[in-house]
């Protein structure tokens, strides 16, 4: 949360703190954020509420990656010719995938069948477009 929106080498910045999302002061200190949110239950995660406020009490909650992509910013990166997808949703597609979230969790807040959640997760699909998944599931 702190690296994405504060650094700009982060992989992330551009969505958050290059939009200029930002981190109450408060939660600076890791020990005044777990006494605002508490520790994270199992199998969720960090949301902002409204996506285009900040990281404070009272703007997040922990969430079910289904949740999460359901509050998603609708309208991300550029779209491919003749294509649904964006390459920002592809991305997140197979990064979902590996944090185990379904295919048909997926398809459904996307809007494409799971069979080409399936072929995106496997880089059957959008291969020359976003990188070989193979090597962007190992951070290279």
């Amino acid at each position: 949360m702190l690296s994405r929106c504060r650094n700009p080498l982060s992989a992330d910045w551009v969505r958050y703190g290059g939009r200029g999302i930002t981190v109450s002061r408060r939660w600076h200190r890791f020990e005044d954020f777990l006494a605002d949110m508490g520790l994270c239950p199992d199998d969720l995660t960090l949301d902002r509420i409204n996506n285009e406020s900040h990281y404070e009490p009272g703007n997040c909650r922990w969430t079910t990656w289904e949740q999460q992509m359901l509050n998603r910013r609708s309208i991300r990166g550029e779209r491919h010719p003749n294509a649904k997808l964006t390459v920002d949703d592809v991305s997140s597609i197979r990064r979902l995938a590996r944090s185990g979230v379904t295919y048909r969790a997926m398809a459904s807040v996307f809007g494409v069948s799971s069979a080409n959640v399936g072929y995106i997760v496997r880089g059957e699909a959008w291969r020359e477009l976003v990188g070989d998944p193979s090597q962007e599931s190992r951070g290279l």
